[in-house]
């Protein structure tokens, strides 16, 4: 299925389980599109999901993990040095798509180097399931060449209301794509 039919799909069923009043019925919807949505990121090849990071080992919460624990209807985890550590997060289905389309509409071959884990300021919108950051574009490292103000236009136009790169103090390395609250 499309992207685009894909979002049609689950764009009836938000509005049917509105109409119908059910919180049940839309909370049930939006972890269905969440895990949908993490089922495709997987199977796209131009997204590379970091299985390791730089500040710690923890297996459980890198990208890649946070990314198949949401494909399997889990919350992502978090880190257990970062400021909430060892929770399960749901991410949020705007930014996902985001993350999708960042490939899909625009393109872009990706790597995903956090999602929720990792150590971020305590009021980051990661450990909300909101942000994720992007270490290299198009096979060169951020910082290094990269396109990065393309890719932070483009997260722009996908949603991203908090976007940050070179030239933003702790971004010189990588781009910082996060949805609203």
């Amino acid at each position: 299925m499309s992207a685009h039919r894909f979002a049609r799909v689950v764009a009836v069923a938000v509005a049917a389980a509105a109409l119908s009043g059910s919180t049940a019925v839309h909370a049930t919807a939006i972890a269905d599109t969440r895990a949908a949505t993490a089922r495709q990121i997987l199977r796209t090849s131009g997204i590379s999901l970091a299985v390791a990071h730089q500040g710690g080992t923890h297996a459980g919460s890198t990208a890649k993990a946070n990314i198949t624990d949401t494909a399997g209807g889990k919350g992502a985890l978090t880190s257990p040095w970062g400021h909430k550590p060892n929770r399960r997060v749901a991410l949020d289905p705007g930014m996902l798509n985001g993350l999708l389309k960042l490939n899909t509409q625009y393109k872009y071959r990706i790597a995903v180097s956090e999602i929720v884990g990792g150590k971020h300021s305590a009021t980051s919108r990661h450990y909300a399931g909101k942000a994720f950051d992007v270490s290299h574009i198009n096979g060169k490292h951020v910082g290094s060449g990269a396109p990065h103000k393309a890719l932070m236009a483009a997260c722009r136009k996908l949603g991203a209301t908090e976007v940050l790169g070179p030239g933003n103090a702790g971004h010189s390395r990588h781009v910082h794509c996060a949805w609203p609250r």
